[in-house]
């Protein structure tokens, strides 16, 4: 392949030479039509019928220059990636329609949460008025830098606050992807979002209660309603929607057993029941104590139930409202906010439950494995760096338990 360039209309513009091509014409007006375009059985001008011909074709690029001397070296670098296969062919494309009309249909849903796929539309709902007509190969990394800035000066419409850092690098992580799929696609030879800085992400600070003073919950919020789930979780540092999604089937009182198989989770306002995070059972070993609430909590259902009669709803999960209906995820953080105010404790949020249970059975002395088990976490390393404010302390305990070895041996 090769290539010229000329002026036109007081531009420079890059032609290259395609060789002798399959086409079709049409005997009247002379058209041409290109075997790559959709092969026609009559002209669209005159209706005539199309003779197949070789000839040659070349390719004015449409991009325009103002100088000979960037024209030619438009045409080199246009020519070498022709050479090398990193051609991109040009095609007409916004980044909205790209995003809307390609991406979005095409992401996996059988991988992906239903909350996963309603977030990624909520960040291009924000992208799109920012960046949406520009056309989806013009789109630069200044471009999307300035879309980064304007961000960090635009108000949510929800809270009345300037978006957050994490709502922020969550936006820029899903364009980056976005556009990663569209270089896989052969639509960008690479993304423009590579290397555009992400706002700092400061995790969520940890606040957890003593024993003395999660102790003092409990025992203050033994006799209410939902009593027996802070218990629960306080004692097995299950996550919220694990806890709501338990039934009665995972359930072995027997052995002071569990199997945490799936969760309450949130789209939008919208509860969902999905599969855990790993997709797997995960067994979690109960005390007796916290056999027994559950014990009461079964009774308590039984009353329920004879009191609600047919309109009761029995579908078997273990935490319910009155009526059998299982509770919505942030009606029961809402009460657990109204109970904590209650009692003379600190404010925590009830996330922090389950961190309190990890703290202490850190202290305590059980194993970073059994931990990160109980947790749920894909690894320990997830643990032992949720929970490095604990290491200390471990260390601390693991000097003298090893010194008094040593010290005590005969």
């Amino acid at each position: 392949m090769n290539g010229h360039i000329i002026k036109r209309s007081g531009y420079w513009r890059v032609v290259l030479e395609l060789g002798e091509q399959a086409a079709q014409r049409c005997p009247a007006c002379h058209k041409r039509h290109w075997s790559d375009d959709e092969r026609s059985r009559a002209c669209p001008a005159d209706h005539g019928d199309l003779e197949d011909i070789v000839a040659r074709r070349q390719e004015m690029l449409p991009d325009k220059y103002t100088t000979k001397a960037t024209a030619s070296k438009a045409l080199h670098d246009e020519l070498r990636d022709r050479e090398d296969g990193s051609y991109v062919a040009p095609i007409d494309l916004t980044v909205k329609a790209y995003l809307e009309k390609q991406w979005l249909p095409g992401l996996d849903i059988e991988e992906l949460s239903p909350s996963t796929v309603e977030s990624y539309k909520l960040h291009v709902k924000r992208i799109v008025p920012l960046i949406g007509s520009v056309s989806l190969q013009k789109l630069t990394r200044n471009d999307v830098a300035v879309m980064a800035a304007r961000l960090a000066r635009e108000i949510s419409p929800k809270t009345g606050r300037p978006l957050s850092p994490a709502t922020r690098s969550g936006l820029l992580v899903v364009l980056h992807h976005a556009l990663g799929e569209a270089v896989k696609a052969g639509l960008l030879r690479a993304n423009p979002a590579t290397g555009v800085k992400r706002p700092k992400v400061r995790r969520p600070e940890m606040h957890t209660w003593s024993s003395a003073e999660l102790a003092k919950f409990l025992r203050a919020t033994r006799d209410e309603r939902l009593g027996p789930l802070w218990h629960l979780l306080a004692l097995t540092g299950l996550r919220r929607g694990e806890a709501l999604g338990l039934q009665w089937s995972d359930v072995d009182l027997v052995r002071g057993r569990l199997s945490i198989q799936r969760q309450r989770a949130l789209t939008g306002y919208a509860v969902e029941e999905r599969p855990t995070k790993s997709g797997k059972p995960r067994p979690i070993s109960i005390d007796a104590g916290t056999v027994a609430v559950l014990r009461r909590q079964s009774q308590q259902q039984l009353d329920d139930a004879a009191e609600w009669q047919e309109a009761w709803v029995d579908d078997g999960h273990v935490f319910t409202r009155e009526n059998g209906a299982p509770w919505h995820p942030d009606r029961v953080r809402k009460l657990f906010e109204e109970a904590m105010a209650t009692v003379d404790v600190p404010r925590i949020r009830m996330h922090d439950l389950r961190h309190t249970w990890a703290t202490l059975a850190l202290r305590a002395g059980v194993h970073p494995k059994i931990v990160q088990e109980r947790l749920g976490h894909a690894n320990i390393a997830i643990t032992m760096d949720t929970y490095s404010h604990v290491l200390p302390d471990m260390q601390e305990s693991a000097a003298e338990l090893v010194a008094a070895l040593v010290d005590n041996a005969p």
